[in-house]
């Protein structure tokens, strides 16, 4: 299994579909190579969609610039886009536009890797995202021969690789001429593996975050970071801790180009004057800035990055996290030098006072979205902060693990009618307040609740508003009852673009059978993956009626093909 999640992936995260999965793709190879020999857009069944050709019956589609067809497309998974392809030429030569092909991955595991060898000898295929999944056991040295032949294929193609093991990219480095983003956030401890960034001289964006307890792994990446000559970073994830001043060193020397970056400091800087004094001037040379993301130990450290980088950063997203609550004076400097750009705060393990809630209720009418992960408030502060008048701004809300009283439940949603993304999650729900919920928050896409906390008979729950009002949901989190009510009320009623369904047991279905998910998959005829948490499902009874789910591809958090 994945080292950077064991349970059913990042709920809330965007996840982009994949390409090939693992042994049993061997269908889905021969499928494409069939479709590639026999030229299968070419086909007189096809309609063509350009503005001047009108198919048999005389329908003419809509004229629509290119640019208005690929923002259509980008809302589509990769599964979608596949058959996108088989329209016409027109739409078949849009859906390669690089925009879209990077949506897509190819994921390479021990299992798939035969396949994928021997399709990639056959086909002259070419994938712009790949990533390495290892699955905790590594490649065998036959392994590496044909992973060699696939990059001896692929490689130049590739701008996006993850990965799990530096011996992987060690071996694969010369292959890779065009790599832009790598991502190493997950890498597996190794020793006596050396990696050179240099060998990626069109490198953008690098993301590791490696555990200050792993030094080896860590001493490796570092060093290499910081001999890194002649590539200017525009994205990095750093863990800034048992090699600080080196990284300072080397963050400076990107600091004019970085426009996204996630700085982790393991240490107090405040107690060590010279680090503090490398810090302030290495962030008097940023000068593009656009994403911030601070996790530190104290208010102190958050305070002296945002106090020393130049206001001509035009910040949009600032995120922070810093666990003893002992500083609210930085949600007024944020406001202060980045009320003009900001459009999305997200503060962890923060405390709101009256000092904070004032700022935050001067940036309450500027921000699209705002995140506030197990923070503490007085009642009567939270409120102004948010939406002291009707947000129509506000379009994305994160409350975890903060409950709100019952009053100010109602009060605060009651004031933000354009919210489209709803993280609810950690907090005690009752029927009435998801009832409310369905009834005021129609324009929701993406909506994470707990479990309900309700003992009632559940047929009370169906003589108010139900989340059927929420039609054009997404993506959605919570336990059974929701859908319930609409079996009960016999509705007519699908989910026609929610493809990410998670589900939680509560006190009134604590250990639903199969045959419940079975029922319910009427509902969700998009679906693409489920994960009912805390349930053992066993892929056969939830799949065993070719129209439950025809479109699932992953079950709690394992891919099906």
């Amino acid at each position: 299994m994945s080292k950077s999640n064991e349970k059913c992936g990042n709920v809330g995260e965007p996840m982009d579909s994949e390409m090939f999965h693992n042994s049993s793709c061997d269908t889905t190879l021969k499928n494409l190579d069939k479709a590639t020999q026999t030229g299968i857009v070419e086909t007189n069944a096809v309609i063509d969609t350009f503005p001047d050709v009108r198919g048999d019956k005389s329908t003419s589609l809509p004229a629509l610039p290119n640019e208005i067809w690929l923002k259509i497309f980008s809302n589509l998974s990769h599964g979608d886009l596949l058959q996108v392809k088989l329209v016409c030429k027109y739409w078949l030569q849009l859906a390669q536009a690089p925009e879209l092909r990077r949506r897509s991955k190819l994921v390479i595991t021990t299992q798939n890797l035969k396949n994928i060898c021997d399709f990639i000898k056959r086909q002259d295929f070419k994938c712009e995202s790949v990533v390495l999944d290892e699955e905790g056991r590594g490649f065998t040295s036959v392994d590496r021969e044909s992973l060699l032949t696939v990059f001896k294929h692929l490689g130049s193609a590739v701008v996006q690789l993850k990965l799990y093991e530096l011996s992987s990219l060690s071996m694969l480095s010369s292959l890779l001429p065009n790599l832009e983003e790598l991502n190493l956030l997950d890498i597996y401890p190794q020793k006596g593996v050396l990696v050179d960034f240099n060998k990626f001289p069109n490198l953008k964006s690098l993301l590791m975050d490696v555990d200050d307890g792993d030094s080896k792994t860590q001493m490796q990446l570092f060093s290499s970071f910081y001999q890194m000559s002649g590539i200017r970073l525009e994205a990095l994830t750093l863990n800034i801790g048992r090699f600080a001043a080196s990284c300072l060193a080397a963050l400076a020397l990107h600091a004019s180009s970085l426009r996204w970056l996630k700085l982790k400091i393991d240490f107090d800087i405040s107690r060590d004057s010279i680090l503090q004094l490398q810090l302030e001037e290495t962030l008097k040379n940023f000068t593009q800035l656009e994403v911030l993301q601070i996790k530190c130990h104290n208010g102190a450290t958050a305070r002296a990055i945002l106090e020393n980088l130049f206001k001509g950063n035009r910040l949009k997203a600032i995120a922070l996290d810093f666990p003893y609550r002992d500083d609210d004076d930085v949600v007024q400097i944020i406001a202060q030098k980045w009320s003009d750009s900001l459009e999305s705060l997200e503060l962890a393990h923060y405390f709101i006072t009256g000092n904070s809630a004032k700022w935050l209720n001067f940036l309450s009418g500027k921000l699209n979205r705002l995140y506030l992960r197990e923070c503490g408030y007085v009642p009567e502060h939270l409120l102004d902060s948010i939406a002291p008048k009707t947000n129509k701004r506000l379009t994305e809300l994160k409350f975890v693990n903060s409950n709100l009283t019952p009053k100010l439940f109602w009060d605060l949603f009651q004031r933000l009618p354009n919210l489209t993304t709803l993280d609810f999650s950690c907090n005690q729900i009752t029927d009435l307040e998801m009832n409310y919920l369905f009834r005021h928050l129609v324009h929701l896409r993406h909506l994470f609740l707990d479990a309900c906390k309700s003992e009632n008979d559940i047929k009370l729950f169906c003589s108010t508003p139900n989340i059927s009002n929420l039609a054009k949901l997404q993506t959605l989190q919570t336990c059974l009852c929701p859908i319930k009510v609409l079996e009960i009320l016999n509705l007519d009623f699908k989910f026609k673009e929610l493809t990410k369904l998670y589900l939680s047991p509560c006190s009134r279905s604590k250990n639903p059978p199969a045959s419940t998910l079975v029922d319910i998959s009427k509902y969700f005829t998009a679906l693409e993956e489920l994960c009912f948490y805390n349930v053992a499902l066993r892929q056969t009874s939830v799949l065993h009626k070719p129209l439950c789910f025809p479109r699932l591809c992953r079950l709690n958090g394992q891919r099906l093909f």
